[in-house]
């Protein structure tokens, strides 16, 4: 309760200080106004790594002699692209990302009875995922959307060990493994309702509020003249530059060539262009949303493994270990949902989302032995119902503080089925599960050099487990667990220089 009051208090605090700050507007232009132009944002970014590390201890004069060496070196590559569109006919995003790695490990270790410890290994592992979403717009609000992911991984790694006495190798081994993944989802929905996002309208609101603050203003801004500011400056964040130099130069003058041929400013001193530099780089975040969207349709998910490893016992001489696991799923679900963005004013934003499925799932998973029984595994959810629901509000009080409040809700019931084959699949337990509470961030520019971050999660979860068959050894047919979790962590930063 003394972390509640204390929370609420600070919260307080912050609004309070915050309103008294606060400057009228100069227009009557609202964030839920703003619809964007055209554009198209694209963006790609490579990141090389390369990494080494040597170990070596000496120990000849001790009870615990240990001669030990061991070295390592490793390198990784990974590449990101991501795209946006938005169009009054339609909105796409897409992302793409490439990722590689290898590594390689040795140890020598000599101990105090003097035998001899070798040891090497190599492992690699290489990835690609694929994301994307279209919504195709009539001219109704209606829509229809295609959205996928697409998720490749493939690893694998190989190690030697070797133990040697006087010279003579007593013990050898070598183990290779590999492993492969898929993950693949579509979803097919159609809806009604758009929604755009709007931090750039956002942006033009605070440059016309500075402009009246520091006396830099020679007329009121119109809502014509903040909804083509808001334009200009979408146009301008989705420009490609190769020198951010070069970019921040035209962006700022863009800027103020707009203000002065608007005829809106009256004053162009080291002021007005310290408030135009400082609004550009910190009042076009967080991103705020308007707009509503509701929707039903199809989704489904496919997963593949598939892992297959072989140990070779060399000295002394055993027969090889092979293992091989693979594991198939598969889910469908009918959906249906809604989300709402409503930014009530430039300082407050109304938020909500609801998404119920109704499906079924299976899985299939199977081991091979060279040393013992295939071992099959079959299960499976139907019904398989989910609910998810979030409502909240965000508090903008200033370009640089924000404080987000939700109250999250996760339901799901699930009719479980298992089995060591499809004919034996039984009902083994139906399952009932709850999870809702309160969560709330807050960031708070203090100053340039002080900031505060503050997060508190509070749910309740509710588990309950009626057993059909396979009871657990000492339990009942019917379980139900409650936990109640707060968590809280604050941060306080502070730059020195």
């Amino acid at each position: 309760m003394k972390k509640i009051n204390l929370i609420a208090l600070l919260l307080i605090s912050m609004v309070l200080i915050s309103l008294k700050t606060s400057v009228a507007q100069n227009t009557t232009f609202k964030l839920s106004d703003y619809k964007n132009p055209d554009y198209f944002y694209k963006t790609l970014d490579l990141n090389f790594g390369l990494g080494s590390s040597s170990f070596v201890i000496k120990n000849d004069n001790s009870s615990s002699f240990e001669n030990n060496k061991s070295f390592s070196i490793g390198s990784n590559a990974q590449a990101n692209y991501s795209s946006f569109a938005n169009s009054r006919k339609s909105q796409s995003e897409f992302y793409a990302g490439l990722y590689g790695s290898f590594s390689n490990y040795g140890e020598h270790t000599i101990d105090i009875t003097n035998i001899e410890r070798k040891s090497n290994s190599f492992s690699h592992n290489e990835s690609l995922n694929l994301y994307g979403l279209k919504r195709f717009y009539n001219g109704k609000l209606g829509y229809f959307e295609i959205g996928g992911t697409f998720s490749n991984n493939y690893s694998g790694s190989s190690t030697k060990n070797k133990t040697l006495i006087t010279d003579t190798i007593s013990y050898s081994t070598k183990n290779n493994s590999g492993n492969f993944g898929n993950h693949s989802s579509l979803s097919l929905l159609i809806g009604k309702g758009r929604i755009e996002q709007v931090q750039d309208a956002r942006m033009a609101l605070y440059l016309i509020e500075d402009m009246h603050r520091l006396n830099r203003d020679k007329r009121p801004a119109s809502d014509e003249d903040v909804l083509e500011l808001a334009k200009l400056i979408t146009s301008l964040k989705y420009k490609r530059f190769f020198d951010t130099r070069l970019q921040k130069i035209a962006e700022i003058t863009a800027i103020d060539s707009f203000m002065q041929q608007k005829g809106i400013v009256k004053s162009t001193d080291a002021t007005y262009f310290t408030s135009l530099n400082d609004n550009w780089d910190f009042s076009n975040n967080p991103a705020r949303n308007s707009g509503w969207r509701i929707y039903t349709g199809i989704e489904g998910s496919l997963f593949y493994n598939y892992t297959k490893s072989r140990m070779e016992y060399i000295i002394p001489a055993q027969s090889t270990a092979d293992r091989t696991d693979k594991r198939n799923q598969l889910g469908i679900f009918v959906v249906a949902g809604l989300d709402y963005e409503k930014p009530i004013n430039l300082k407050w934003q109304n938020s909500a989302s609801f998404k119920a499925q109704f499906g079924t799932l299976s899985d299939k998973s199977g081991s091979t032995y060279s040393y013992a029984p295939d071992v099959n595994n079959y299960y499976g959810q139907t019904p398989a119902i989910y609910l998810n629901a979030n409502y909240g509000y965000g508090f903008y009080p200033n370009s640089r503080t924000w404080l987000t409040a939700n109250w999250n809700l996760s339901s799901s019931y699930l009719k479980q089925y298992t089995g060591t084959s499809k004919s034996d699949k039984e009902n083994s337990t139906n399952s009932f599960h709850i999870y809702t509470g309160p969560s709330f961030h807050a960031y708070y520019y203090l100053s340039e050099k002080l900031r505060l971050n503050l997060n508190f999660t509070s749910f309740l979860q509710i588990d309950n487990d009626n057993y059909i068959n396979n009871i657990p050894d000492g339990s009942d047919d019917n379980q139900t667990k409650t936990n109640w979790t707060n968590h809280l962590d604050a941060s306080l930063t502070y730059s020195l220089f």
